[in-house]
């Protein structure tokens, strides 16, 4: 099986129109991996609106962009791509675009 560059933001278009049809706000989800496996292991939450960040974290949307971006971590990693291990998904309304960071990139992110 060879990697599919679209692979990831197609997973994230989906996500967006069965989760995001209402959502108002915007913000960033920071995620990275630290284990052998390559599965998540951190997430950060940054979003401008705490009121819609609640939000979002009570929904089903959370749970799946969790289960989603642990698939990719682990799909990316088998598939040797760079920066396999963190990245960010930034959300626009409805909308989410996922950018893999370098280790210090994601790091900076955070602080």
């Amino acid at each position: 099986m060879t990697y599919d560059p679209t692979f990831d933001q197609t997973r994230l278009d989906q996500l967006a129109a069965q989760c995001l049809a209402t959502n108002t706000c915007e913000g960033k989800v920071i995620f990275l991996s630290d284990s052998e496996d390559n599965r998540l292991d951190v997430a950060s939450w940054r979003f401008e609106n705490e009121e819609g960040k609640a939000r979002l974290m009570k929904s089903e949307f959370k749970r799946y962009l969790m289960e989603l971006l642990d698939s990719l971590l682990i799909y990316r990693a088998r598939h040797g791509q760079l920066n396999a291990s963190q990245g960010v998904v930034s959300v626009c309304r409805n909308n989410m675009e996922l950018r893999w960071l370098s280790r210090d990139e994601a790091a900076r992110l955070r602080d």
